[in-house]
């Protein structure tokens, strides 16, 4: 699958096959993609806790508002952020972002569908991971559900390309033609 198929099949799912899982040359697969995205401090500070285990999933399905179809995903990749730096923050974020899409991306191209979630209590979440107080300089930003699904996706609306390019400057429609 070239670059471009990629793009046009990547969407966000919310029904995935229950009692299936990962392989470890897969889960490798996704997070080389992550390691090798670009950065912006040149640090990665983030990491990826990878949840597979049944029970913890469930916890966080029954745990969180309108997330109970996420417990039938082979995994859950929680992304966090180290945020204690001064000024720090935003490059943390953006580059565990960048690196998020391309792992993402990787999944497309795996055949694997996945979601990105950031509405949920932190704190909860953190509990249920091993974030505990002694973290205090770490944020779980995201969850990212990955597994072979059973529905066809998702896009949601998408902005034509003149409502979303301009030309040297904003107003000016890029002149595709």
């Amino acid at each position: 699958m070239d670059f471009f198929e990629v793009v046009i099949r990547n969407k966000r799912f919310k029904e995935f096959k229950a009692d299936q899982s990962l392989y470890a040359d897969q889960v490798k697969q996704l997070m080389a993609c992550a390691q090798l995205a670009p950065s912006l401090s040149e640090i990665q500070n983030f990491t990826y806790i990878i949840i597979d285990d049944q029970a913890l999933k469930q916890k966080i399905a029954d745990g969180v508002e309108d997330l109970s179809w996420i417990v039938n995903a082979a995994a859950i990749f929680a992304v966090v952020v180290v945020s204690d730096e001064e000024d720090a923050d935003d490059t943390n974020i953006i580059d565990a972002i960048i690196a998020s899409s391309q792992l993402m991306m990787a999944a497309t191209t795996l055949n694997l569908g996945c979601s990105l979630v950031v509405d949920f209590d932190q704190d909860f979440i953190h509990s249920l991971v091993g974030i505990t107080d002694e973290w205090n300089n770490l944020n779980v930003i995201a969850l990212i559900p990955i597994g072979a699904t059973l529905d066809k996706g998702l896009q949601g609306y998408k902005r034509t390309l003149a409502e979303l390019s301009n030309h040297n400057t904003l107003g000016q429609p890029y002149p595709y033609e």
